[in-house]
């Protein structure tokens, strides 16, 4: 897999807090083989996770599904003394595969918080949801280390200082990528 970074930009005082962005977006989707994509919007401060799942689900049942997400989230956020927070959960349908988008303000999302998702997803897709073949037990134990290591900083970064640049992190073959929208 490969993981680089390239920063040469024409303003090099955000360049910072570009690589916090780029880093937190690109080590999630090393970390989460089951996301496809991450989108970062600044004016909202809001990430959009994109999980890919074959087949279809009725309306009724996805509405469900957001539901269990909601719930799930709400549930942990107080077992850890944080606030309610706010979650969307919207879904898109092209042929055979149904793209689904959780959005969350990144300033109140825990790391925990894509662990229970991801689980939450496996659970109810099963081999249905689309995963990356790196993961991270596939993965080099030091490379995969520093990376988990990486997205705790890069969570603990983002929620102190705000990311000021709209990203896409999504992946392309063998490898992450992250793009400056």
């Amino acid at each position: 897999m490969m993981f680089g970074f390239n920063l040469s930009e024409k303003n090099p005082g955000s360049r910072k807090e570009m690589s916090t962005g780029v880093q937190l977006l690109a080590s999630m989707l090393v970390c989460y083989p089951e996301l496809y994509s991450v989108t970062y919007e600044p004016r909202d401060t809001e990430i959009t996770l994109d999980f890919v799942v074959k087949g279809k689900m009725p309306k009724a049942e996805m509405e469900e599904f957001a539901t269990l997400l909601d719930k799930s989230l709400q549930t942990y956020h107080d077992l850890h003394g944080e606030d309610p927070v706010w979650l969307a959960v919207d879904a898109d349908v092209n042929g055979e595969l149904m793209t689904v988008h959780v959005r969350r303000q990144l300033s109140t999302m825990l790391r925990g918080e894509l662990d229970l998702l991801v689980e939450l997803f496996g659970d109810k897709f099963g081999d249905a949801l689309q995963m990356d073949s790196h993961t991270l037990t596939t993965l080099e134990p030091e490379f995969s280390n520093m990376q988990s290591n990486l997205l705790d900083q890069m969570f603990d970064l983002a929620q102190s200082s705000r990311i000021k640049e709209r990203m896409i992190g999504m992946r392309d073959k063998d490898k992450v990528v992250v793009y400056n929208r």
